[in-house]
């Protein structure tokens, strides 16, 4: 069965114990101007800088203000212009900026308790606030990730974490499907993420649902895992060195459809 209610409690928990990794590892590095090579037009400090711009949409999003793109071709231009317009980007001043963001953002959350607002996110899909919470913990084990790569230092991924980003962005994924990649496809995929929740994804002609309803006959299933399936979607690593090596498995009527699954959503 699909994965259970969203648990923002847990999600609050992890996002403050990926920060503090985060803030110590970038507060430590030697030199923060090496360039990360997952995103090579940023330098650690630039990838650590965007990490803290991201943060506050969130609050804003609870608040039904910020800025939200309908496309997501044009996030790239929100991200440069709202790190064009840091005060500081010294990362002592960054550290502070996410932390305050991060505490603010528990705060107002928490104060909603179970009536969480909801607000259209970037690709124009609704998703409640608390839900939220898990896309921005993909920001942060992400580009923690990314920035880690640049620093070579290890960056352990929880299982846990990863379930809970893939509930966080199911609600969103509908607004992030690469409209050349995914036209006339139809198929249906279950992921199965080893230790944790299941997740299925239902194309048609082109048009993705998530979790549909009633009786379920998956083209793919997807054994995954979570921490390679987690980068292979968010296109950070090839899928072939997880498939050779066990990491991802499919099998089913169809499961060739399984190597094309990740290209068919625009990179994260």
């Amino acid at each position: 069965m699909p994965s259970a209610t969203f648990d923002r409690t847990a999600t609050l928990a992890a996002l403050d114990r990926v920060a503090d990794r985060l803030v110590a590892m970038v507060t430590a590095a030697p030199d923060p101007t090496v360039r990360v090579p997952a995103t090579p037009q940023w330098t650690v400090a630039e990838a650590f800088a965007h990490v803290a711009t991201v943060a506050p949409r969130y609050l804003q999003g609870a608040r039904q203000e910020g800025e939200w793109v309908r496309d997501v071709d044009d996030l790239a231009d929100l991200n440069a212009r709202q790190l064009a317009a840091l005060p500081s980007t010294e990362v002592p001043a960054l550290a502070d900026r996410l932390r305050t963001a991060l505490a603010d953002l528990t705060r107002v959350i928490n104060g909603f308790g179970d009536r969480q607002p909801v607000f259209t996110f970037h690709g124009g899909q609704r998703i409640g606030a608390d839900v939220a919470l898990g896309v921005l913990l993909g920001e942060l084990v992400v580009h923690g990730h990314d920035i880690a790569g640049a620093l070579r230092r290890p960056w352990p991924i929880d299982p846990a974490h990863v379930e809970l980003i893939l509930q966080g962005v199911t609600p969103i994924l509908p607004g992030w499907l690469d409209a050349d990649r995914a036209r006339g496809h139809t198929g249906r995929y279950e992921l199965r993420l080893r230790g944790q929740g299941v997740h299925r994804f239902a194309f048609d002609a082109g048009r993705l649902t998530m979790d549909p309803p009633g009786p379920w006959r998956p083209d793919a299933v997807i054994s995954a895992q979570p921490a390679a399936f987690l980068l292979v979607t968010y296109q950070r690593i090839s899928q072939w060195p997880a498939i050779a090596t066990g990491k991802l498995v499919a099998w089913g009527r169809r499961p060739w459809l399984a190597l094309s699954f990740a290209s068919r959503f625009h990179r994260p």
